[in-house]
C-alpha cells in the first residue's frame, strides 16, 4: 500500500493491457500532430528560439506523467505562461539573446521553487481568493496581445517592441505601408488552407499539414529569395547540461514577476485539472500534481526550458482521444526525442509568417466573447473587475493588470462588507416564515420591528449598519416599542462592533425602544459576555429563535392597540 502511494503508476501498470496500449497510442498520435507547430508557436510567444519548445518536453515530463493523479493531464508550454514570460523579460534583456534565455530558464526554476513551497505548505486554498471571471478576461486580453505581437511577422514589418500594447498597435498601423507583399500572400494562403482543412474534421491536423506544405513550397521555389522570412537553422541535438549565469540585479527586478506567473500558473493549472477530473470521475490530488510540476520546472536549470504548465488544449485532446494512462505522455516524449535528433533540419524552410498565423490560431481558443454577456447578467461586480482588468492589460504593462485586479477586488470586497444590505423582515401568513417585506409585500407589526443585516459586524461596518437601522427605526410611527435584530447572517462580531452596539442600544433606549436579538451564535454570545455590554448578555435579550422572540414580547405589547391593528401577522394576534 505504501509502495503504491509512493509509486502510483504501479496501480494501473498491474492491469495495463492491449486496450490501454491502443488507447494511449491513439491519443499520442492525435496529440503528436499538433505538437510541433503549436509548441514552436508558443516558444515564439515567449520570444525564445523555436527549438525551446523541444527542450521543454524532455525527460521529466515523461517521468512526471507516471505520477500524475489524472492520466489525461498534459504538461506543455502554454500560451498564457509563454505570454507572461515574454512580458516579464522584455524590459530586462533583448529577445532571443543569451541573457534573455538565461532569465527565462531562471524563471522556470523559481516558479518550480514556488510550486514546491505551495506543496509543502498546502496552499491549495489560495484558489478560493481568485475569481475565475478575471482569469477569463485576462486570458482574452492576453490572446489579443499575443496575436498583435505576431502581426510584424505576418506582414514582415519592423516595429519597436513596447511594454504598453497600445503603442504597439500604433506602430503597426503607421507601418502598414511597409508590408511585404510576398509575405502577405504566404499567410493569406495559409489562412485559406487552414480553414479548408478544418472543415474535413475537428481533429484533422490542419496546422501540421499547412506547415508541411509551406516547407516544401519554400524549398522547391526558393521563396526565401523573394524576401519571405524563414526559420533557418535549428540545432539538431539534445540540450547540453549547463548552469545559466544571471546578474543579481536582474534577479531582484524579477521577484514580483515570478510571483505573478506562479499565481496565473496555479489558476490555469487548477482549472484544467479540475475540469478533466470532473469528466473522468477520477479523484484529483493537487498536492501530488505539484510534486512533479515543481520538479519538472526545477530541472529546467540543467535542460534549458522556460516555465511549463498543464495545457488545457492538449489535455482536452488527450481526454477526447481516450488516453487511459500516463503512457500516452511517455509516447509523446519519445516522439520529441526523435524530433530533436532527426526532424529539426526539415523546419529550416518554414516561413515565419505561417508560424505566426499558427500562433494566432493556437491562442484563438482563449477568446470568449460569450463570457462577457454571461458575466454581465450573472454578477455586475465581477463584470466590472473583469472588464477593468481586460482594459488595463492594454493601457499599461499586461502583468500590471493583475495588480489592478487585486486592488479593485479588495476595494469592491470592502465596499460590499462596509455597505451591506439590511432587510426589514416580517412573517408571511402562508409559509409562516420571516421574509423581506419589500420583496414579498408583507404586512408588519406596528409595535415590533425585525431587522436582518446581511453581513458580519466588525470595526469597518458596524457604525454604518447600526446607523441605517436607527434611521429605519426613527422613520416608524410612535407605536414602535421593540426592535429585534436577527443575527442569522452574522457569524462574526469583533470588540469594536460590540462597543458601537452598546452606544446604539443606549440611544434607542432614550426614545423608549428596547432592543432584542435572535439567532446569535455561541461565539458571539461569548464575546459579548466578556465585554462591558451587560445589557445584551442577559439571556432575556438574546433569544434563539424568532418564534421565541414573539412568545416573549407579545405579552408586553399594548393590547388595546393590538385589538384595532388590521395586520394580524402573528398567530397570537388572533386571540386578542
Amino acid at each position: 500500500m505504501l509502495l503504491e502511494k509512493a509509486f502510483p503508476f504501479m496501480k494501473w501498470m498491474k492491469k495495463y493491457d492491449k486496450k490501454d496500449f491502443f488507447s494511449d497510442f491513439v491519443a499520442w498520435l492525435t496529440v503528436a500532430v499538433i505538437l510541433i507547430p503549436q509548441s514552436m508557436a508558443y516558444a515564439m510567444i515567449a520570444w525564445l528560439p523555436p527549438i525551446y519548445w523541444l527542450y521543454a518536453w524532455f525527460l521529466w515530463v515523461a517521468v512526471a506523467s507516471l505520477w500524475w493523479s489524472s492520466p489525461q493531464l498534459a504538461t506543455w508550454p502554454v500560451a498564457l505562461v509563454s505570454f507572461l514570460t515574454m512580458t516579464s523579460l522584455m524590459t530586462i534583456a533583448k529577445p532571443e539573446s543569451p541573457e534573455f534565455i538565461a532569465l527565462a530558464i531562471m524563471l522556470a526554476i523559481i516558479v518550480g521553487i514556488i510550486q514546491l513551497s505551495m506543496w509543502i505548505f498546502k496552499l491549495g486554498f489560495i484558489m478560493n481568493f481568485i475569481s475565475h471571471s478575471v482569469v477569463v478576461w485576462f486570458s482574452n486580453a492576453a490572446a489579443i496581445i499575443i496575436a498583435t505581437s505576431q502581426v510584424p511577422s505576418l506582414l514582415w514589418i519592423k516595429i519597436e517592441q513596447h511594454e504598453e500594447v497600445f503603442k504597439t498597435f500604433y506602430d503597426i498601423i503607421i507601418n502598414l505601408v511597409n508590408t511585404n507583399i510576398p509575405t502577405l500572400i504566404v499567410w493569406i494562403i495559409a489562412i485559406i488552407l487552414i480553414l479548408v482543412f478544418k472543415k474535413i474534421h475537428k481533429l484533422f491536423p490542419a496546422a501540421l499539414i499547412v506547415l508541411i506544405i509551406w516547407i516544401i513550397t519554400t524549398y522547391k521555389f526558393w521563396l526565401n529569395d523573394m524576401w519571405v522570412s524563414i526559420i533557418k537553422d535549428i540545432p539538431a541535438w539534445l540540450p547540453k547540461f549547463s548552469l545559466p549565469t544571471i546578474s543579481l540585479d536582474n534577479i531582484h527586478n524579477m521577484i514580483w514577476k515570478w510571483l505573478i506567473i506562479s499565481i496565473i500558473w496555479f489558476m490555469e493549472a487548477y482549472a484544467i485539472a479540475k475540469s478533466i477530473s470532473t469528466k473522468t470521475k477520477q479523484k484529483l490530488d493537487v498536492n501530488q500534481e505539484l510534486i512533479w510540476q515543481w520538479l519538472a520546472n526545477i530541472t529546467s536549470w540543467f535542460l534549458k526550458w522556460y516555465p511549463i504548465s498543464w495545457s488545457f488544449s492538449r489535455s482536452a485532446v488527450n481526454f477526447s482521444a481516450w488516453a487511459r494512462t500516463g503512457m500516452s505522455s511517455v509516447f509523446t516524449v519519445l516522439f520529441v526525442w526523435v524530433a530533436l535528433l532527426f526532424l529539426t533540419e526539415t523546419l529550416y524552410y518554414l516561413p515565419k509568417a505561417v508560424l505566426a498565423w499558427i500562433v494566432i490560431v493556437a491562442v484563438s481558443w482563449l477568446i470568449n466573447v460569450k463570457e462577457f454577456k454571461h458575466l454581465y447578467k450573472m454578477n455586475r461586480t465581477d463584470w466590472i473587475v473583469a472588464i477593468t482588468t481586460f482594459a488595463f492589460a492594454f493601457i499599461m504593462k499586461p502583468d500590471y493588470a493583475i495588480f489592478v485586479w487585486i486592488i479593485l477586488s479588495l476595494i469592491l470586497f470592502l465596499y460590499k462588507t462596509i455597505t451591506p444590505r439590511i432587510n426589514e423582515i416580517s412573517k408571511e401568513e402562508k409559509t409562516q416564515r420571516f421574509k423581506n417585506i419589500e420583496k414579498y409585500e408583507l404586512k408588519i407589526c406596528p409595535q415590533i420591528m425585525f431587522m436582518k443585516p446581511e453581513r458580519s459586524l466588525y470595526f469597518a461596518n458596524a457604525e454604518t449598519i447600526l446607523n441605517k437601522i436607527q434611521e429605519r427605526v426613527k422613520s416608524r410611527k410612535d407605536n414602535l416599542k421593540y426592535l429585534v435584530i436577527d443575527f442569522e447572517s452574522i457569524n462574526y462580531c469583533d470588540v469594536s462592533a460590540i462597543d458601537v452596539l452598546k452606544v446604539f442600544i443606549e440611544d434607542l433606549k432614550e426614545i423608549n425602544i428596547e432592543v432584542y436579538f435572535s439567532n446569535v451564535t455561541w461565539k458571539i454570545v461569548t464575546t459579548i459576555k466578556h465585554s462591558e455590554l451587560k445589557f445584551m448578555s442577559d439571556e432575556w435579550r438574546i433569544l434563539e429563535w424568532k418564534k421565541e422572540v414573539i412568545e416573549k414580547l407579545f405579552p408586553l405589547l399594548d393590547v388595546k392597540f393590538c385589538k384595532w391593528c388590521p395586520n394580524k401577522i402573528f398567530n397570537e394576534c388572533k386571540n386578542v
